[in-house]
């Protein structure tokens, strides 16, 4: 991300004296997000040739973008040069300008900064060349600059010492941040009160104050440099709490519920948003923290400063409102609501009838809070997310129903036990999280959710394993809707009885969106059909069965061709010999 250092770390390497002895030819480009090819080569020859003081080749002004190239071309072969190229954002512009590097072998170099991390291994493949990644600083050397900074060549006083490290660790080792933050505190009066006002007021620190405002410039070069269809999304983070982990799944499901994901030929919209997040990530704006046995990405987090930024813009443009910022002015029309702490704080005079997502954070007066939620009434008929994740619910909210336009509806974390008929009256819910819930069934109204493309279950056998259970399912294909049946079926005893298990097996295979399938309390004797079943589903990526007892037999055998897209097995029961 900017700030890390990237440019002051290549200058010092650039500047060195052996450095600038060993070449003949020096230049460093600073290359401009919305570069024209034309200037760009213009100002490199303007370097190269002021670097051995000769004059400019006449026309060079008028020249188009061939006869740039082939001035540059002609000045660099043979000799041994190293070029710097800074804060390049665009594989485009390193196309145009790696095409007049002459390969002469004469022991040249060249380097790139850049936020881009698709940009730095496509640059660094083409040339053999090597990627560095710079890190944060570590908290030793973080606090050694924040004191030097802020308290020049003092310590830093014991009364002091626990805020300064709560702001330090606002920093997150970014040198940038932490020089333009102790900048400002050199400069306040050094009490505690003045110090705590600025660590509670941070963000509106980066929006006024000028001794931050080029920390907050920097920092904002990789927003702007953000397509469309990205910056709606990078501004939705301003949903999570600090230091909340942002679990990917999650974070995917509310962007396609939230419409923000554009739809592409071929893809699915999760697909896309998988992009979109892999986008995130090689521009340094998400970093990943955590990576599942598949080595799939599990959740990420954002740098501190980068959430004060993006909280203020998105309050600007009135993405998300936060309930826990105290002493704010709400917008006439709240949109997306995220609650952090409780509703107690919200303002009465506030129209909910553009109210799209409420999101709980909070796991304290859930029950207070969905009363207040309910008590807005017909205000809130347009929401279309509901997340109450770790809520303290010990019951389905029969608000909940009243929202009729809802396509995504998360309970997960929370004691629900039972989902009740009315769920039926949610027409439009797309996603269903129930995980981690006390839920066991679900009821028959459940085949009434047409538009249903994620059920979302942990489920409990008699084995004390815990099961994954994720339907990925798409009612395109005829008799699609009697999909959740049988899979709630499978899910529990109600498929034991002879034919009737049989037939539940065999109708799997009309299910032929499904990703994900998983099948408890499986009998020898069902292994045929399964087989015939599974051969058909083309899309299934994982499967996951188990056998009625540990010494069931497991017959996999008839299966001439498993699913093309199978990424996951798993099996648990007697195996005579691995399925061939």
């Amino acid at each position: 991300m900017g700030g890390l250092g990237k440019t002051t770390l290549t200058k010092k390497v650039y500047d060195d004296a052996r450095v600038k002895r060993h070449f003949q030819n020096h230049a460093w480009i600073t290359v401009s997000e919305s570069f024209k090819v034309e200037e760009l080569l213009k100002d490199m020859i303007r370097v190269l040739f002021e670097d051995v003081r000769q004059p400019l080749p006449q026309g060079v002004d008028r020249m188009d973008a061939n006869s740039l190239k082939g001035i540059i071309h002609a000045f660099l072969q043979q000799k041994r040069y190293v070029l710097v190229f800074d804060d390049v954002c665009h594989i485009d512009a390193w196309q145009v300008l790696s095409i007049v590097l002459p390969k002469c072998n004469c022991g040249s170099r060249v380097i790139l900064t850049t936020r881009n991390g698709d940009l730095a291994s496509f640059a660094s493949e083409a040339y053999h060349g090597k990627v560095y990644n710079l890190q944060p600083l570590p908290p030793k050397e973080s606090w050694a600059l924040f004191c030097s900074k802020t308290f020049k060549k003092n310590s830093c006083p014991l009364y002091l010492e626990d805020l300064s490290k709560d702001i330090l660790k606002k920093c997150e080792g970014l040198p940038l941040a932490i020089v333009a933050i102790s900048g400002l505190l050199s400069t306040k009066e050094k009490s505690v009160d003045e110090w705590e006002r600025i660590y509670r007021g941070l963000g509106a620190e980066l929006e006024r104050n000028d001794k931050l405002r080029s920390m907050t410039k920097i920092l904002s070069l990789s927003y702007f440099d953000l397509p469309y269809y990205l910056k709606l999304c990078f501004l939705y983070l301003s949903i999570f709490p600090e230091d909340c982990l942002i679990d990917h799944s999650r974070l995917i499901h509310l962007w396609v519920a939230e419409r923000f994901i554009e739809v592409k030929e071929g893809l699915t919209r999760e697909e896309v948003a998988e992009g979109y997040v892999n986008e995130l990530m090689n521009r340094s704006l998400v970093q990943l923290t955590k990576v599942g046995r598949d080595r799939k990405f599990k959740a990420y987090q954002i740098h501190d400063l980068w959430r004060e930024m993006i909280i203020a813009k998105s309050r600007e443009q009135n993405v998300v409102t936060i309930s826990s910022e105290r002493g704010r002015a709400w917008p006439e029309k709240l949109r997306r609501l995220s609650v952090h702490h409780n509703l107690e704080d919200i303002q009465q005079c506030v129209c909910f009838t553009r109210l799209r997502s409420l999101l709980v954070f909070s796991a304290t007066n859930s029950l207070s809070m969905l009363s207040k939620v309910a008590s807005l009434g017909k205000d809130v008929r347009l929401l279309t997310v509901l997340d109450l994740r770790g809520a303290q619910l010990e019951t389905f909210p029969n608000e909940v129903v009243k929202f009729l336009n809802l396509t995504y509806l998360s309970l997960r974390g929370t004691n629900v036990k039972m989902i009740p008929k009315a769920i039926g009256k949610l027409k439009k819910l797309e996603t269903l999280d129930l995980k981690h819930t006390k839920v066991t069934e679900l009821p028959d109204e459940i085949l009434k959710l047409q538009h249903l493309r994620h059920l979302l279950l942990y489920r409990y056998n008699d084995a004390h394993c815990y099961f994954p259970f994720h339907a990925t399912i798409g009612f395109k294909a005829p008799g699609g809707i009697g999909s959740l049946l049988y899979l709630q079926k499978l899910c529990g005893v109600e498929a034991n009885q002879g034919n009737n298990r049989g037939n539940v097996l065999r109708e799997v295979g009309k299910l032929t969106q499904l990703r994900k399938l998983l099948i408890l309390r499986l009998q020898k004797e069902d292994g045929t059909v399964l087989c015939s079943s599974l051969e058909k589903l083309n899309n299934l990526r994982s499967l996951c069965v188990a056998a009625i007892e540990d010494d069931e037999i497991i017959d996999l055998d008839s299966m001439s061709l498993p699913p093309r897209l199978l990424r996951t097995l798993f099996l648990r029961g007697r195996l005579e010999k691995i399925p061939h």
